[in-house]
């Protein structure tokens, strides 16, 4: 008889959770085209991820060094420069989805030349046609998922765009480590030919090309009704944008100087094989999606900006450990420190220039945004390939740990909370 009577506590107690779960996630869940968007960022994080994993690889196989890579690198950022303001205009003109679509479409065919057009001046120029596409994407996706979700939710909504995003990309890591030597070993088996590492890689980047083009069915799933944002380029940008576009700057120019070698980094400089690497970028991501998770959590007690602030040093203490590893398992435990506190940043500052601006001026506010960092990182990525080649991993990862203390500093400085508006303190209270 106990039994029983405990087991029916036991049952009402899990009959409360379920129930409390379910009104917590109607209070702060999205609902309607955000899961449309969130299916498009799965697979277009998936096709890149993929594709951004080999391609670097590929180009080592090809006899490319870390100057080239770096150069390709800020190719890639000041394509984002240049398309800032004609993607901004073109939302205004033809709706986010619209420029959406396009550029996915256009982003596909480019990287899908990059596999096949391998002379230099190809590469250069191809990276910055996909550094145009893929500005349009950013600046036309952000104002999306903030028109489709009401204020109070997007923290919440933000963090489960990016853990879908980074989950999809731990897949990403996973196929672009195996595809290429299971390929090999399919046509060994059925035709008896043999095939190179370079062919499977070209092959495996070709596929995630198509990956990155189905992305546009869901997006053309998203009406186009209030989604087209009313962008105008202010002749001067509020207090607040100012100091945020420094503060991203310098935020971006640090993280910036590493994240395109982090490949090559395993690879080359640590003798890490390209099907274990893969399995580990795909533990590594997988960690970072979870962690993107606690990214309200963390908000609601330490508040905006002391949170921001806590995820950058964060990850500059990683990258100054990542600095004096000593051996590939302590190495590979710090990178995933590093990488899932520097994700965890990116919903937390999106939602603090959202909620910032106006709506009116959401579309503009994230096209300067994307402006100032993908100059900052096209001098940092140029640079940094220089400095690799030079001065060796170990020293120049310890200067930009140092760079991005100095830059989590700025971002608090110019960010403060004394500046945070009262709303916005409000929110992080409840």
């Amino acid at each position: 008889m106990i039994r029983v009577f405990e087991r029916a506590l036991a049952d009402l107690a899990r009959g409360q959770r379920v129930a409390r779960f379910r009104r917590w996630w109607m209070e702060n869940a999205p609902r309607g085209e955000f899961w449309a968007l969130v299916i498009a960022t799965l697979l277009f994080n998936l096709g890149m991820s993929t594709f951004m994993f080999l391609y670097n690889l590929f180009l080592l196989d090809l006899g490319f060094r870390e100057q080239s890579l770096g150069a390709f690198s800020s190719a890639l950022a000041l394509g984002g420069l240049a398309g800032t303001i004609p993607m901004g205009v073109l939302a205004r003109r033809f709706g986010t989805k619209r420029i959406l679509s396009i550029c996915l479409l256009l982003m596909a065919a480019a990287y899908g030349a990059k596999a096949c057009l391998l002379w230099y001046s190809a590469q250069l120029a191809l990276s910055f046609l996909d550094g145009v596409m893929l500005c349009g994407w950013v600046v036309c996706l952000s104002p999306a998922v903030a028109s489709a979700v009401e204020e109070h939710k997007r923290p919440f909504a933000f963090s489960v765009l990016y853990a879908s995003a980074v989950g999809a990309c731990s897949l990403g890591g996973f196929v672009g480590g195996h595809v290429p030597g299971w390929y090999q070993s399919l046509v060994i088996h059925y035709s008896g030919g043999v095939v190179s590492g370079l062919e499977g890689k070209r092959i495996t980047l070709l596929a995630a090309c198509a990956i990155t083009g189905l992305a546009v069915l869901p997006v053309l799933r998203v009406s186009g009704g209030g989604r087209v944002q009313e962008m105008r380029w202010p002749d001067r940008p509020s207090p607040f944008l100012r100091r945020f576009l420094i503060a991203s700057a310098c935020w971006g120019a640090a993280i910036g100087a590493f994240n395109p070698f982090t490949g090559v980094f395993f690879a080359r400089y640590l003798g890490v094989q390209m099907a274990q690497l893969g399995s580990f970028f795909s533990v590594a991501q997988l960690v970072q999606a979870g962690t993107l998770l606690f990214v309200p959590l963390i908000l609601r007690r330490t508040g905006m900006i002391s949170g921001i602030l806590l995820m950058q040093l964060a990850t500059a203490a990683a990258l100054g450990l990542l600095a004096g590893g000593r051996n590939l398992l302590e190495m590979q435990v710090i990178y995933i420190g590093f990488m899932s506190a520097q994700h965890m940043c990116e919903p937390a500052i999106q939602s603090l220039l959202m909620d910032r601006v106006s709506e009116r001026d959401r579309s503009t506010a994230t096209s300067m945004s994307y402006l100032v960092v993908s100059l900052a990182q096209a001098g940092a990525a140029a640079l940094a390939g220089f400095a690799f080649f030079r001065f060796g991993y170990p020293a120049v990862l310890l200067g930009v740990a140092i760079a991005a203390v100095g830059a989590a500093v700025i971002f608090r400085v110019l960010c403060g909370p004394s500046r945070e508006p009262i709303l916005t303190r409000k929110v992080m209270a409840n």
